[in-house]
């Protein structure tokens, strides 16, 4: 089972994406239990075997109240297993690993194509496009005194951002990347799953 973390800021929230990785989930029969803050889940717990942190309209570069995100804090100290962070997610875990995140001002809406990635990265296992749905305005940059590894990176306005992290090794990864959103890059889900069930 996989425990989402939840991130919209109201129903439909247009950046959680949520009901796509419902739909991605399902299509791989892969179960799931979505939660938006904390609650007792002592009755499923040794079955999570992964967490999924969802994006969101929140902007980390900004001033944000810290009980819209104190969940997600209490289920990746409560819980010792695989996480994928997914554009607000994978800023999120940036922060806690101790990168930092630069506002571009303009949101970045579009459909690119890596322009290096790492094909040995486990998480994109037999894809068969390298074009991805982006949607952010944060960009992440990584603290290179750490172990965190870019397995993906884009060109926008002729600048490399990096867009796939490994956190930690084999465990914590994070993309800006949405592979949620088409049906050729929903595969990434089922890799997260496969890295899960090793864990």
């Amino acid at each position: 089972m996989l425990l989402i973390l939840d991130n919209s800021v109201k129903k439909d929230d247009p950046l959680s994406f949520t009901k796509d990785i419902i739909k991605s989930l399902k299509k791989y029969k892969i179960p799931y239990k979505v939660v938006n803050k904390i609650k007792n889940i002592d009755d499923i717990e040794k079955k999570i075997k992964g967490i999924i942190v969802t994006g969101s309209s929140l902007k980390l570069s900004k001033k944000e109240h810290f009980e819209k995100f104190s969940f997600i804090v209490y289920y990746l100290n409560k819980l010792n297993v695989p996480v994928y962070g997914i554009c607000f997610g994978c800023q999120f875990l940036n922060i806690i690993y101790g990168g930092i995140l630069k506002d571009n001002k303009k949101f970045i809406c579009e459909d690119i194509d890596f322009s290096v990635y790492d094909p040995m990265c486990p998480l994109l296992k037999n894809i068969t496009t390298t074009n991805f749905r982006y949607c952010f305005s944060d960009i992440v940059i990584p603290n290179k005194k750490t172990d965190v590894c870019v397995f993906a990176s884009i060109m926008v306005n002729n600048k490399k951002l990096d867009c796939g992290f490994e956190f930690e090794k084999n465990r914590v990864y994070g993309s800006l990347f949405h592979p949620e959103y088409y049906v050729d890059t929903q595969i990434l889900f089922k890799n997260f799953y496969e890295i899960c069930k090793k864990w």
